[in-house]
């Protein structure tokens, strides 16, 4: 029985603690963020729904194991109409998430075609395995008969790991080729490296521990156990990693950017200092920017160096434009201001 339906009670235990995070973080996006496209409400609003169907199949499952048909050894022999749909609404919640995150790639990256496509093929293949094994689930629902699971559990699996450990390296990639050099700009790609580490680890560990519990014993429920807690972290981890270690993926990403504001040179207090510079930047949603669904671009951006007051020429100033590789600049020398007040103002 520990491994029948105490696998699954433990599983609808962490699934419980996961969603508790889930609501918080989801009300967090909705209250911080009411200026982001219908686009993407729509998606964070689906994918909470349909996680949320999820949950109370897991609590359906355990209560017709532990309640209704408990003692009925013939029952126990079968996997009921509940394991079916929690693979139908796993594979329902990954899906988009993954397809968004490749997205923000895809936009952030440049449009790196092959490497999209690579991933989206991963994800093509974690789908098609996951919905092989709700159909075959449904088709031979007896104990015995997992061994017919096997292979499309497999690829699911695994394809869905790798899919979740690529989007993370791929990401990872690009944001540390950034060259930011103001403290905020730098402290946002700090904490993008920190949640796409924790976010793509934290699937990827659930998919190898529910296929590994598979493997060891095919006829137990501790991968269904394991498994249970995909869709959570799946919703999690597009919105903001939570308190507890990388556990969450699609309000992470959301929930990480800075509410409704754009850093400009008049947040900075420094007198003397370099006041906007980087190759990643943070839009105000729903503004021309917010072209990639997350508020996060690529761009090419001014640098605006201020001298110290005694050394700077009260006639002239600086300015440099930054290009996509920072070797190549172009100055432009604005000399013969009005007077000292302007170049306060400009400042």
């Amino acid at each position: 029985m520990d491994a029948i339906t105490g696998a699954l009670l433990i599983g609808t235990w962490a699934s419980s603690l996961l969603y508790t995070a889930e609501i918080y973080q989801a009300m967090y996006y909705y209250r911080h963020f009411k200026n982001d496209n219908w686009r993407l409400k729509a998606l964070v609003s689906v994918a909470f729904l349909i996680d949320t169907v999820a949950l109370l199949n897991d609590y359906a499952c355990v209560y017709l194991y532990t309640i209704t048909h408990v003692g009925d050894t013939a029952y126990f022999a079968n996997q009921n109409w509940t394991i079916p749909v929690y693979v139908f609404t796993t594979a329902a919640v990954a899906l988009p998430v993954q397809i968004y995150l490749v997205a923000r790639y895809w936009k952030f990256s440049a449009h790196k075609h092959v490497i999209t496509l690579l991933l989206g093929l991963l994800i093509l293949a974690a789908f098609g395995g996951s919905f092989t094994c709700g159909l075959m689930v449904a088709v031979f629902p007896a104990l015995k008969d997992r061994n017919k699971l096997k292979n499309p559990a497999i690829l699911w699996l695994i394809t869905e790991a790798a899919a979740d450990i690529g989007i993370a390296v791929a990401l990872l990639w690009e944001f540390l080729k950034t060259r930011p050099t103001s403290i905020e700009t730098k402290s946002v790609v700090k904490r993008l490296i920190a949640v796409t580490l924790q976010t793509g680890t934290a699937t990827a560990a659930i998919a190898v521990a529910a296929l590994i519990g598979y493997l060891l014993n095919e006829e137990s429920n501790i991968g269904v156990g394991f498994a249970w807690c995909l869709g959570r972290t799946y919703v999690l981890s597009m919105v903001r990693p939570f308190t507890f270690a990388s556990v969450l993926v699609l309000l992470s990403n959301l929930n990480v950017r800075n509410s409704a504001r754009v850093w400009t040179p008049s947040t900075s207090k420094a007198a003397t200092s370099t006041i906007r510079s980087t190759s990643v930047a943070f839009a105000q949603p729903g503004t021309e920017m917010d072209t990639n669904l997350s508020g996060l671009y690529s761009h090419h951006t001014a640098v605006v160096h201020i001298e110290g007051h005694q050394d700077m020429n009260p006639q002239s100033l600086m300015t440099k434009k930054s290009m996509h590789d920072p070797e190549h600049t172009t100055d432009i020398e604005m000399a013969h201001l009005s007077c000292k007040k302007e170049q306060e103002e400009s400042f």
